[in-house]
């Protein structure tokens, strides 16, 4: 092959064919550029964390710290989750739908549960 058919290789820097999809060195696959162009450029969490619904992000905090015994946080994580779920109703692309429901989900029943102990604990006092 002449030297225009071929060209270094990113990972080790040996010369390849210019239509290789491995290295032959190192052997590294290539991706076709023509299909990189055509999927959606995702986010550096691969789209795990719903950056753009900050109310079912923080519901989903404020659920998962409900644990601790403040009825506060629970309520607030229930609020934000129903939230997060109209927001992503609005805007699809915003995801967030799973955070939302356990900030709803963890919240609400941690939430009520703390404030159900409180109200009795103040009745029993």
């Amino acid at each position: 092959m002449s030297a225009s058919n071929r060209k270094p290789c990113p990972v080790c820097g040996e010369q390849i064919a210019v239509a290789a999809r491995k290295c032959r060195f190192c052997g590294e696959r290539f991706d076709d550029p023509e299909v990189d162009r055509e999927e959606p450029a995702g986010d550096g969490t691969g789209g795990l964390i719903p950056y753009k619904n900050g109310p079912a992000l923080i519901g989903y905090y404020c659920g998962v710290f409900s644990i601790i015994p403040c009825f506060f946080i629970g309520l607030a994580g229930l609020v934000l989750g129903i939230m997060g779920l109209r927001k992503v109703a609005r805007q699809p692309e915003v995801k967030g739908t799973v955070h939302a429901w356990i900030g709803i989900l963890a919240g609400g029943f941690f939430g009520l549960l703390w404030l159900t102990l409180t109200i009795v604990l103040l009745i029993a006092a």
